[in-house]
């Protein structure tokens, strides 16, 4: 509850114990992954200095490491963001950071922005002792000095930054298993909904609210005036019903007081009609004559009210109905197909190169490689999404990640091969056959751009056909999502077969 107060700068971020772990998992995948990141940027520079840059387009053995380089530094500041998403809701809470009057967002608070600084300054070490090896066995002594002394300066705050991300982690996890304990251990009450305000704030497409709650402790009535935002087509109303868990022995510290919305059986105010005391009002931004409707929309602009609901509610309410499983199925495998027949292109005309085409330097063969591990990997994604496998759903890996991997990966592999003859310009100045190796790395390396492109459209089919053939509730869907019950993910597929995670929460 001391997240939730009217003084609190901070608003809780509920999410159930499957979806926390998801992001726990994702937090960790992005913190390695933008280390990895810097660490290969920076270990480009044992190959050439940025002094040389005149001499990046002359030479291969310059241009390679360049490239890298620089995909290493936009692919570390890309995901980097991916780790203050993740690791606030591993938090549980975010503080509010306004926009203008009527709009704001959560951001990470301070102390989680530890984990951001030691996965950068883990990757620069990392990369710096990488680049001063390298230029050791060059023989360059003064760059690898130069590296060397550049490691040492990164050494401490390294250590520093590493020691206060494990505290922050820690206390995270902490946290988490302190509500759990709460929950287990406490007393439980039912808290009733007395008045609802409007505070006519949108924070990420979710109206804030202030609810005044009524419960009783150990038999004494207490009150509680709460904050928090919800989708409005689940404006909450007088009468609604929160759980409320708290310690016996501490009843009145906030800390240790967990509350938890109902969803499930609730009858949810239509912001228009003020049905309580409070500022319930229309949207802002609905214009004169537009007023929010049960389902979240805006009343004669089907469209504009599409972000006033969660995403996979928006996708499965326009649809055209419940899928039969056989029509469910064929969709899921045709979103599958591009990115499958691009990985058995790549992965056959990279086995083929060796033994057809003559003269093909190491650096090409290795961007090859590279390239079609990266579309392997990215069509086992989509295999994963195919067949609903529970841990793609719950883990928090998204086709976003692997298909810019793909499309890093045409870049280094098309350039070597454009740089490699008897790859590009002895077939086609007819002074070599085109083989079948030819035609294969050729086809996956310009496959690429199809994925980028099909990444559009496989998302935004992606959540329409998940569970197309198993149909829920939209509230207890919610509620499984953000409700304190470990089983309440299982039990929602136990009854209807839709499977959740923290997919559909992203």
């Amino acid at each position: 509850m001391s997240r939730a107060v009217l003084e609190a700068r901070t608003v809780p971020l509920p999410t159930s114990p499957v979806v926390w772990s998801g992001y726990v998992q994702k937090t960790i995948r992005a913190c390695f992954g933008v280390a990895l990141l810097w660490a290969l940027a920076v270990a480009m520079l044992g190959f050439y200095s940025p002094l040389e840059i005149g001499k990046v387009f002359e030479d291969v053995a310059h241009f390679v490491p360049a490239l890298l380089f620089v995909i290493g530094f936009v692919g570390a500041l890309a995901l980097g963001h991916e780790i203050g998403h993740a690791f606030k809701h591993v938090l549980g809470y975010g503080n509010l950071k306004s926009v203008s009057k009527h709009r704001a967002h959560t951001v990470l608070p301070q102390r989680g922005r530890r984990l951001s600084h030691v996965s950068v300054l883990s990757g620069l070490l990392a990369g710096s002792v990488a680049a001063a090896a390298i230029r050791a066995v060059a023989e360059d002594w003064l760059g690898s000095l130069l590296l060397v002394g550049i490691a040492v300066l990164l050494l401490l705050p390294t250590l520093k930054y590493l020691r206060l991300a494990q505290i922050v982690w820690q206390q995270a996890r902490d946290d988490h298993h302190h509500l759990q304990d709460i929950v287990a251990g406490g007393e439980h009450s039912i808290a009733t909904v007395a008045a609802v305000t409007n505070e006519e704030l949108m924070v990420e497409d979710r109206a804030m609210f202030h609810v005044g709650l009524e419960y009783r402790t150990s038999g004494q009535l207490e009150t509680a005036r709460i904050r928090f935002f919800d989708y409005p087509v689940w404006a909450p109303a007088a009468g609604n019903v929160f759980d409320v868990w708290f310690d016996p022995e501490r009843p009145f510290v906030q800390d240790n007081i967990m509350i938890e919305r109902r969803y499930v059986g609730q009858e949810f105010a239509q912001l228009a009609d003020e049905p309580v005391a409070g500022q319930h009002q229309r949207d802002p931004e609905a214009g004169p004559g537009q007023e929010l409707g049960p389902d979240g929309t805006v009343s004669g602009s089907g469209q504009a009210g599409m972000a006033k609901i969660p995403q996979w509610m928006a996708d499965e309410t326009h649809s055209s109905g419940p899928s039969t499983p056989h029509a469910a199925r064929r969709t899921r495998f045709l979103i599958c197909i591009p990115p499958n027949l691009i990985a058995v292109l790549a992965l056959a005309g990279t086995l083929l190169v060796p033994g057809m085409i003559d003269d093909v330097p190491w650096w090409t063969l290795a961007a090859l490689w590279a390239y079609t591990v990266l579309t392997i990997v990215n069509a086992a994604m989509y295999w994963q999404f195919m067949v609903r496998s529970r841990w793609f759903i719950r883990s928090g890996v998204s086709f976003g990640a692997t298909e810019a991997a793909v499309f890093t990966g045409f870049f280094a592999a098309g350039f070597a091969m454009v740089t490699t003859r008897t790859m590009v310009l002895g077939p086609l100045n007819g002074e070599m056959e085109w083989t079948a190796a030819h035609v294969l790395t050729w086809a996956a390396v310009i496959g690429a751009l199809l994925v980028f492109e099909w990444a559009f459209t496989s998302n935004t089919w992606a959540l329409k056909h998940l569970n197309a053939e198993f149909p829920a509730p939209p509230e207890a869907i919610q509620e499984a999502l953000t409700g304190h019950n470990p089983d309440g993910i299982d039990q929602l597929e136990r009854d209807y077969g839709y499977r959740a995670g923290v997919f559909l929460c992203d």
